[in-house]
């Protein structure tokens, strides 16, 4: 068994002593020792030598011992060549490189760049002192100032630490250098370069809630010098992807030995095991949709939110918060003043309010109430309620959000005109069982699975009374959810077949292209609406965007159909009663892209609203998409988007939807090229559709059967 490497270099010198010792030792006894002074001087008789034998010089006597000099040290040092006593071995770990994070294309959202320090090496008769060693360090940065002005003297605490516990290592002697650096060793023979690896986010801000940034891990190298101590600070993650995927990101750190002698130079240095770099993240963003939304929510300059997913696969295709940060401040560490001004910001730049943002979806809600009474057989789809600007219920007065619709409505001009005091009437029909269901099974009070921390959201347990039954109509109350949860509900009514589980990370790869930690699309849960029923809010939310009397119109395009959904809510804003707005929906592209915008209002700020303020900015965005559809992965057929101009509100005289000669939806809507159940048809005798009295909403008129199917 070897001993190890720092006892053999102490037996090596050791054996080199006595070996030179002995030597010495013997060459004295071999030599003749002079006459005394003073004796005499006898012939002696010749002694017998052997006929071979050469004869035996005369003796001379000893010349006087001198010092013989030692050699000169050799320039450099190879192991395995002798041993030295005038250099320290000191063992470092090289920090390795942390994978890349890329979009779908596999263009870099964080990846690392390449900086440089400048570093000074004392020479050892400066050692004496600290004010020796400081005199000395200010005297040379000086002198190099004129070719390298970005030197700088090292502050108090950091050069007394350092001559302390490591005076024999460089010191370093200026920030992070990006540009390269070329020194002349013969001019600055002290000086010399370290090339360290950075965090660098190519596209800035963009994406920043979703990458997250690093942060040192562990404290900085300091005090004395320890066995593999790294040779630059380590980072993690420590938000976002950096820190969900911080152990495939990481890879393994190199080994390096310095050799360094009493006189400060480095007499040798070797890279024994070289840094693996970690793996690289692939991401479902594609970075061209992801600009094109940031830059949107941009031009609003207000508190938003916009989430863009794939229809079929929840593939997030893009998503983003404002305001934002520039995770890059952090990569070499941020200023206590600087964090502290980002913490302490009023709007929460650090907040992420597409997935941890929960916010009362207001009219984007009303769907679900439509679903419930169809699949409940409460409220079918020809129902017509009277819609007012307001409906008094339990002594309360309930407003509509416009004072100016009158009439009877269905459900498809409901939704349409995001009449409020339709869905009470609706509402108090089904009750809150059926709704709540519904809304469940569409992703309503539930956090979405990501690697990133998402929140849930609220939905109210039971909605018994009449007042909580009409907020929850209209998601109010205590009714909240992200932006991602919307846009999921949506993604859920563009497939028309199940609620898929949204996804962020494809896949992770090794510098080699190796792939593991797959993530492949996969569902929540089945929809739980018939197809009928699914056409019916289909079209329904088509005429809100392409219909004359939509409220959200400014979403409408020229070669594909859009399907969406306005809503305005009111909420809390740091004590204050503030609006917030939505507009979700769909775009029939190959695959179909759902989506949902939110914006924030100020307290007291009034004019906000789904149609007037966020349908124009999810348009930008649209009509982007409309021009370049192979830029953002999708494909589609243009065809002419047909306006809607029937009325929606009926006359009092007898009659059905569908019977006064309004045009129908254009060819090819339906798959089946026709309504579900006589849509546009006078309804069968005994089917119940029709107009029936308005409700008596001081009590429960759903069934006991309905109670015991949607019994939470």
């Amino acid at each position: 068994m070897k001993p190890p490497a720092r006892w053999r270099g102490v037996a090596m010198l050791t054996l080199a002593a006595l070996l030179t010792a002995s030597a010495s030792g013997a060459a004295e006894s071999r030599q003749d020792k002079p006459p005394a002074a003073g004796s005499p001087q006898l012939p002696q008789a010749p002694a017998a030598q052997p006929v071979e034998a050469a004869p035996e010089p005369v003796a001379k006597p000893p010349a006087p011992k001198a010092k013989v000099p030692e050699p000169p040290a050799p320039p450099s040092f190879v192991p395995g060549s002798g041993s030295r006593a005038d250099v320290r071995p000191f063992y470092f770990a090289i920090p390795a490189p942390r994978g890349q994070i890329l979009d779908r294309a596999g263009r870099p959202l964080a990846q690392n760049s390449l900086v440089r320090r400048v570093q000074l090496t004392v020479p050892a008769a400066q050692h004496t002192t600290l004010e020796a060693y400081t005199a000395w360090l200010q005297q040379e940065i000086e002198a190099m100032h004129a070719d390298l002005p970005m030197l700088r003297m090292p502050d108090a605490d950091t050069l007394q630490r350092h001559y302390e516990s490591r005076r024999e290592l460089p010191i370093p002697v200026s920030d992070a250098i990006t540009q390269e650096l070329k020194l002349d060793a013969q001019k600055h023979p002290h000086a010399l370069v370290r090339t360290e690896y950075v965090r660098h986010y190519p596209q800035g801000s963009m994406a920043a809630h979703l990458l997250g940034y690093v942060s040192a891990d562990g404290a900085a190298p300091g005090g004395q010098v320890l066995r593999n101590e790294p040779l630059w600070q380590r980072t993690r993650g420590a938000t976002g992807l950096e820190a969900a995927y911080n152990k495939q990101l990481t890879g393994t750190d190199g080994t390096l030995c310095l050799m360094v002698g009493n006189d400060g130079h480095v007499a040798y240095e070797q890279v024994f095991t070289p840094p693996v770099a970690g793996r690289d993240v692939v991401t479902t963003l594609s970075l061209d949709t992801q600009r094109i939304v940031e830059s949107a929510l941009a031009q609003t300059g207000r508190r938003c939110a916009m989430v863009v997913v794939d229809g079929y696969t929840g593939d997030i295709r893009a998503m983003a918060s404002l305001p934002r940060y520039d995770p890059n401040a952090f990569a070499g560490g941020i200023s206590e003043a600087d964090f502290n001004a980002l913490t302490q910001d009023i709007n929460g730049p650090l907040f992420d309010r597409a997935v941890l943002g929960t916010y009362p979806p207001g009219s984007v809600f009303k769907p679900m109430v439509v679903l419930a009474g169809l699949r409940a057989g409460t409220v079918p789809a020809m129902q017509e309620f009277e819609c007012g600007p307001t409906l008094m219920i339990d002594g309360r007065e309930f407003d509509n959000w416009s004072k100016d619709d009158y009439g009877w409505f269905n459900a498809r001009s409901a939704i349409i005109r995001s009449c409020n005091t339709y869905f009470y009437q609706s509402a108090m029909m089904t009750r809150d069982a059926p709704i709540l269901y519904m809304a469940r099974e569409f992703g309503y009070g539930a956090a979405p699975v990501l690697p990133i921390k998402t929140a849930a959201g609220s939905l109210p347990p039971r909605a018994v009374a009449n007042g909580d039954l009409a907020n929850l109509s209209i998601g109010q109350g205590v009714t909240e959810a992200s932006p991602l949860q919307v846009a999921m509900a949506m993604a859920t009514l563009a497939n028309g077949a199940c609620r898929p589980r949204p996804r962020l990370v494809m896949q992770t790869q090794s510098q080699r292209g190796q792939v593991g930690d797959m993530v492949t699309p996969c569902r929540e849960t089945l929809l739980p609406v018939g197809q009928g029923d699914l056409d019916m809010i289909r079209h329904a939310m088509y005429g809100v965007v392409n219909h004359a009397n939509g409220t959200g119109r400014a979403a409408r395009l020229k070669k594909i159909p859009v399907h969406g959904k306005t809503g305005t809510a009111q909420w809390v804003l740091r004590g204050a009663k503030a609006n917030v707005v939505w507009f979700a929906g769909y775009v029939e592209t190959n695959p179909p892209l759902a989506f949902a915008v939110m914006l924030e209002g100020n307290a007291g700020e009034g004019g906000l609203s789904g149609g007037g303020t966020a349908a124009p900015v999810i348009a930008k965005v649209l009509r982007e998409i409309e021009a370049k559809p192979s830029a953002h992965e999708v494909a589609y057929e243009p065809v002419r988007v047909e306006e809607e101009n029937d009325p929606l509100t009926l006359s009092a005289e007898p009659g059905y939807y569908g019977m006064d000669g309004r045009p129908p939806p254009p060819p090819g809507y339906y798959p089946n090229d026709g309504p579900p159940y006589g849509y546009y048809g006078r309804p069968p005798p005994g089917s119940g559709y029709g107009r029936r009295p308005p409700p008596q909403y001081q009590g429960n008129p759903v069934s006991e059967f309905f109670q015991r199917l949607f019994r939470p």
